[in-house]
């Protein structure tokens, strides 16, 4: 009798304790989360209050540096991944003469030379340069004018005598079938340690948690049209479709932005980003041969793609700025 009852007693706590032991986890992760949380936001706000007293030290001590003009030209790139963005910055660059600089794919809230300020006083880092080149890719444009930061560019980047805000746009049909199918290959590839959910690796996500794609691409165009204005610093606005199929526009280009024209570049492929999201580096020497303006039959059929098109004011806009591209209707969501 006995040994029955302890056997019960013992098969009711393994029971209780099967069904508790989850709960105790899940509350234990959850709080481990927490704590890594509150460590990060911690460790930001330590190193924001270093940044901003290395700033300030630096703007005391080194005003006859800091107004010196180190570029010549400065040009701010502003587009969304997948749109181009590196054909067009390459194009620029053998468009030039004399010393070119490019930082790619910079933060709108840091320094992106943080560390080469460390010896600031020994060895100031810029150097004199005839074009510096910076780009960013799928930022708010509310994010881009953050004035904090533009506060501090003479600081981060050197005094330019002339900059330029340069926004590029590409159709969104054929921008948002590349940056699905980069999302495919990435998926798709065998062993791949580069899958994530989270924005890094997956082009169908923007930097805004509360943006998607189409909202993006959205107000990229409203900039585009003037219907906003948040870049102000002679700014230009390029149609990556235009600029691909016509040589007049890219003289145009060239024109306003004080380049001499040679059209030299026009069909390398850049190897950033793993070149095209269809091709690669496959068409490297002769990227005008690319289809670069039918590929959204490619994945026309693919529901990833039509989910992708839930703002129904992508394809007003894409009207007004590219006109109509036949058979793109069909990705209405009815």
């Amino acid at each position: 009798m006995a040994i029955t009852s302890l056997i019960a007693f013992v098969s009711i706590y393994l029971l209780i304790f099967q069904w508790v032991t989850p709960i105790i986890v899940k509350k234990l992760n959850a709080m481990l989360k927490e704590l890594e949380r509150i460590n990060k936001k911690i460790y930001q706000g330590q190193r924001l209050l270093k940044d901003n007293l290395k700033d300030f030290i630096i703007i005391l001590t080194q005003q006859n540096i800091l107004s010196k003009i180190v570029n010549q030209k400065e040009i701010r790139i502003i587009g969304m991944r997948r749109t181009g963005n590196h054909a067009i910055i390459n194009w620029i660059q053998n468009q030039h003469t004399g010393k070119v600089e490019f930082w790619n794919n910079l933060k709108v809230d840091r320094n992106a030379d943080r560390q080469r300020y460390e010896n600031l006083k020994d060895n100031y880092p810029f150097v004199e340069k005839d074009c510096f080149i910076r780009s960013y890719e799928d930022y708010d444009l509310k994010k881009i004018k953050n004035w904090r930061f533009e506060s501090k560019h003479d600081l981060y980047f050197g005094k330019s005598a002339l900059r330029y805000d340069v926004l590029i746009l590409r159709d969104p049909f054929n921008l948002f079938a590349s940056r699905l199918k980069h999302r495919l290959n990435i998926e798709n590839r065998e062993n791949s340690l580069e899958i994530s959910s989270v924005y890094g690796n997956n082009f169908l996500l923007v930097r805004s948690l509360h943006q998607t794609l189409g909202d993006l691409w959205v107000n990229y165009a409203k900039e585009y049209l003037g219907e906003t204005n948040y870049l102000g610093h002679n700014k230009i606005c390029i149609n990556y479709n235009q600029w691909f199929t016509d040589v007049d526009y890219r003289k145009q280009i060239a024109d306003k932005l004080q380049m001499k024209f040679s059209d030299e570049g026009i069909n390398q492929v850049s190897g950033v980003g793993r070149g095209s999201s269809f091709e690669g580096v496959n068409f490297d020497g002769n990227a005008n041969s690319m289809d670069v303006l039918n590929r959204w039959q490619k994945v026309s059929n693919n529901p990833r793609y039509h989910e992708l098109f839930s703002n129904q004011e992508i394809f007003k806009y894409s009207e007004k700025i590219f006109g109509y591209i036949p058979g793109t209707e069909s990705l209405k969501v009815k």
